[in-house]
């Protein structure tokens, strides 16, 4: 009986390994990382022209990482975005690197359009336009550097920096809505389901004996959650489904999702005052938030396995 050797099986490739292969294929690496210095220099000494939230230099990336760490503005989620943007552009490096060509001078143009922008949030002292500026300013110099075909290739983790900009008081006439919808949900919830006689009035819920008595605060109006779940959903849709149907249809489906662990949080917090005391519910109102988190994206992955994709072609 002959015996057939086989080859042996190469090891897997570490991280690093990999990244220098990859790094190996890109072309034009000086000019874009001579052009990606020049854009962050811009905006690290002449990024903003006033001075707000603890910041007192004139850069915008100070700027925006103070904006996304002030409480009044429920913008932390902008902290995790660049690391998600960078994860993603590693899962696509296929991807990315077959599409690299080289200068593509039409996108000096689009950087430029970047930079007006930038001069227009500078002189009319608005941070957030600048904001935009810089990260469409980046994804131009992709194109500049390497092609359209790479901005194509590109354009979704690019996007994810839309979750990036503090929302502040952009979005108050948002959360009035929420807060309204929530608590009469949540008084509902409570005199059907668990008869506790609590009123809501406006965005304040209180019972007839004075126990419970509290208000549904801004920050308690689920925005934060939207947002932050928004772009979760946003990711696994974009990476899970081919269907527009059902990217859209898992997008849209942010909006109940995050109401309905709102109130689940608030039922929660009423339950336990009622069945022990103000401290309860205090405790329950700091740390809740995980577990409607963790009900969330639990919410969402049966869904995504109830919406699962053969492998195939695009629909």
């Amino acid at each position: 009986m002959d015996i057939v050797e086989r080859p042996p099986v190469a090891p897997d490739s570490s991280f690093w390994e990999e990244f220098e292969r990859y790094w190996a294929r890109v072309p034009e690496k000086g000019f874009f990382l001579g052009l990606l210095a020049g854009w962050c220099v811009l905006f690290q000494f002449f990024g903003i022209s006033s001075f707000n939230f603890n910041t007192t230099t004139p850069s915008l990336f100070v700027w925006m990482y103070h904006a996304w760490n002030t409480t009044a503005l429920d913008s932390s989620q902008g902290n995790l975005i660049p690391p998600v943007v960078a994860v993603l552009l590693w899962v696509k490096r296929k991807e990315l690197a077959a599409s690299m060509a080289g200068p593509w001078w039409p996108g000096l143009a689009l950087t430029g359009l970047a930079l007006l922008l930038h001069v227009f949030g500078f002189l009319a002292q608005q941070p957030r336009v600048s904001l935009v500026a810089v990260f469409l300013g980046l994804y131009c110099l992709v194109g500049l550097a390497w092609g359209w075909r790479m901005m194509r290739a590109s354009f979704f983790p690019f996007f994810l920096f839309a979750f990036c900009m503090p929302l502040g008081t952009f979005v108050e006439g948002l959360t009035l809505p929420l807060r309204l919808l929530a608590t009469r949900l949540t008084a509902l919830a409570c005199g059907f389901l668990l008869d506790i006689p609590v009123v809501q009035h406006g965005t304040a819920l209180y019972d007839p004996s004075g126990k419970i008595n509290f208000d549904v605060a801004a920050a308690c109006s689920g925005i934060r959650s939207f947002v932050a779940l928004l772009a979760v959903t946003t990711i696994f849709a974009m990476l899970t489904y081919r269907s527009v149907w059902k990217r859209a249809g898992m997008i849209v489906l942010t909006i109940p999702l995050v109401v309905f662990c709102n109130v689940v949080r608030l039922v929660a917090i009423v339950l336990a005052t009622q069945a022990f005391d103000k401290q309860a519910g205090w405790f329950v109102h700091e740390w809740f938030g995980f577990v409607t988190y963790l009900l969330a994206i639990g919410c969402l992955l049966a869904v995504g396995h109830w919406l699962r994709e053969e492998p195939g072609p695009a629909a």
